[in-house]
């Protein structure tokens, strides 16, 4: 498990009992996050985009102001944080186009980690909406750990899902070679990211319920 390590722990914990039953989880996150900066201050009638948990968890409280939101999980924790929060899609792609779709008189802040992809804001000013950006939290890179390490170099029956296109890629660099590893992608950008190891699975959606249906197929064809 290569994801933040809150993320990965809770992504275990919620694993179906047939999936836990067959996998030893070794986790080495690669990214660590960090928290750069207090919550910025937003105007009442501003609308709050969150693309990930993380903004919501080190952005503001929501005072009950509007929030558009990437996943269901995203859109869940924004509620419970005080916003109005509505998913507008499950990927970059459907949020930008649902807000384009869906013109609104409120200006719009992406409030989001330091490194991020979708180009959410600018995509937004260039269809015309009033769009700026939040930076919260920083994604730290880290190493493979000595125990993903040993896990790795023995063979390939191995399972490493990727979540993130930046994860893929510090992945791709730092694997013991290119198949140590069954690697499954949450997407089509995370699986460019990781072709130098050959991904040999993908989500039919990005959400956890399809990943673990790619875990499961992953681990009945042995």
């Amino acid at each position: 498990m290569t994801r933040p390590l809150a993320a990965a722990q809770r992504f275990v914990q919620e694993m179906p009992d047939d999936i836990a039953a067959r996998v030893i989880p070794v986790f080495s996150p690669l990214l660590r996050i960090e928290p750069v900066a207090q919550a910025p201050l937003l105007a009442p009638d501003v609308a709050a985009i969150f693309s990930s948990a993380n903004a919501v968890q080190y952005g503001p409280e929501g005072a009950g102001r509007t929030a558009f939101c990437v996943g269901a999980r995203t859109t869940s924790q924004a509620n419970a944080r005080g916003w109005s929060a509505q998913m507008a899609g499950p990927d970059a792609d459907s949020l930008v186009l649902h807000l384009t779709k869906n013109a609104s008189d409120l200006p719009l802040v992406h409030v989001r980690g330091r490194h991020t992809r979708g180009d959410i804001a600018e995509r937004l000013r260039a269809a015309g909406r009033a769009a700026t950006e939040a930076i919260v939290y920083d994604q730290v890179l880290q190493s493979l750990n000595d125990a993903a390490q040993a896990t790795l170099i023995p063979g390939d029956a191995t399972i490493v899902p990727l979540f993130s296109a930046r994860t893929a890629v510090e992945f791709a660099k730092q694997a013991p070679r290119a198949t140590c590893a069954h690697v499954i992608a949450l997407s089509a950008a995370v699986a460019e990211a990781a072709s130098p190891l050959g991904v040999r699975g993908l989500a039919e959606r990005p959400d956890a319920a399809a990943m673990y249906d790619a875990i499961r197929q992953a681990i009945s064809s042995g």
